[in-house]
């Protein structure tokens, strides 16, 4: 990527003298930022694009956007408590009411799952889900099954857990939660 960078520079640059040289350096700087964050954000799009529009090997269909998950499942948060591993757990109900198995991603993407503390503070969700990816829920064709995700922080300051852009009310350390619109 340096060779790349300083090729055109060292075409450009002896023919310039001093502020010249200092403009045409940072506008070739400029662009090749420019044009790698780009291709960047093309690669991470790409990927999200196949990934939802392709069937996974196990058959599932993908699904990441907020309206999409909404529309085939039901969620609920069943308890929340401080994990053993440091932390908390949250323990959610995912409802598949389709007829074939779904494959929810985005908990780490976007704000998919966040956990806010009684200051609106949210905390991050950590990277580890025993059972499940870190950042996706498998669930099976018309089932319910119990997920739970983790996420950094203390499970006696919880309040809200927000997925896919909808807010579940924590009331205690472990409790059931209710959802909000």
């Amino acid at each position: 990527m340096r060779r790349l960078l300083l090729a055109p520079l060292l075409l450009l640059v002896p023919a310039c003298k001093g502020e010249t040289a200092k403009d045409v350096t940072a506008a070739v700087v400029g662009k090749t930022v420019e044009v790698a964050k780009g291709a960047g954000s093309g690669v991470v799009e790409g990927m999200k694009e196949g990934r939802k529009g392709a069937v996974s090997t196990d058959g599932s269909r993908t699904l990441s956007a907020a309206d999409e998950v909404h529309a085939n499942t039901e969620l609920s948060v069943l308890e929340v408590k401080a994990s053993s591993g440091g932390g908390v757990e949250v323990v959610l109900a995912v409802t598949n009411k389709t007829a074939e198995p779904l494959h929810l991603l985005g908990l780490q993407e976007g704000g998919g799952a966040q956990l806010l503390d009684k200051d609106g503070f949210a905390t991050p969700l950590q990277a580890r889900s025993p059972g499940q990816a870190a950042d996706s829920i498998k669930v099976p064709p018309s089932v319910k099954v119990k997920a739970s995700v983790f996420f950094d922080g203390e499970a006696d300051k919880a309040a809200k857990v927000r997925l896919w852009g909808r807010e579940f009310t924590v009331s205690g350390t472990a409790t059931a939660a209710t959802p909000q619109p």
